[in-house]
């Protein structure tokens, strides 16, 4: 097979103007939006863990403290962001508890998320370890079986 420097650049040529395409969507629209951010809450009694987007991340806050519920991190992103991590979710079977911003706190979904780079915060060590641990709780095996 004969292949030439010409093909493999005009085949490159899509995905990295793609690429860049995407990046310099990101960067205007966190641009326009400075106050946009994707978030992740957990609450243990019931390992349920909430991730989304947000322009007024302190009243979603105060709001999901009311619920019991703990931000665990959070970081300049965009809707579509979100709604790309949550569709992925979705194509990995993973679906919503409570409503489509809710998940199970379980290994698939931080370790899905860790992937696609959303904030967990304290919530990473748990993937090495099968157990969700905060500062404010005892650990919970991911498995639903307490200590």
């Amino acid at each position: 097979m004969n292949v030439s420097i010409e093909h493999m650049i005009a085949a490159l040529q899509a995905p990295t103007m793609e690429a860049v395409i995407t990046l310099s969507e990101r960067t205007q629209t966190l641009q326009c939006n400075p106050t946009g951010f994707i978030y992740s809450f957990y609450r243990s009694i019931d390992q349920t863990l909430i991730i989304g987007y947000s322009d007024q991340l302190d009243q979603i806050t105060a709001e999901m403290m009311t619920r019991d519920f703990q931000l665990m991190a959070s970081r300049r992103g965009t809707r579509r962001e979100d709604k790309l991590t949550r569709q992925t979710l979705a194509e990995n079977n993973i679906l919503g508890t409570y409503g489509e911003q809710y998940f199970n706190a379980d290994r698939a979904v931080l370790q899905l998320l860790q992937q696609l780079n959303w904030p967990l915060g304290d919530l990473t060590p748990s993937l090495q370890s099968g157990v969700v641990t905060t500062d404010w709780t005892s650990p919970i095996h991911m498995d639903g079986i307490p200590d």
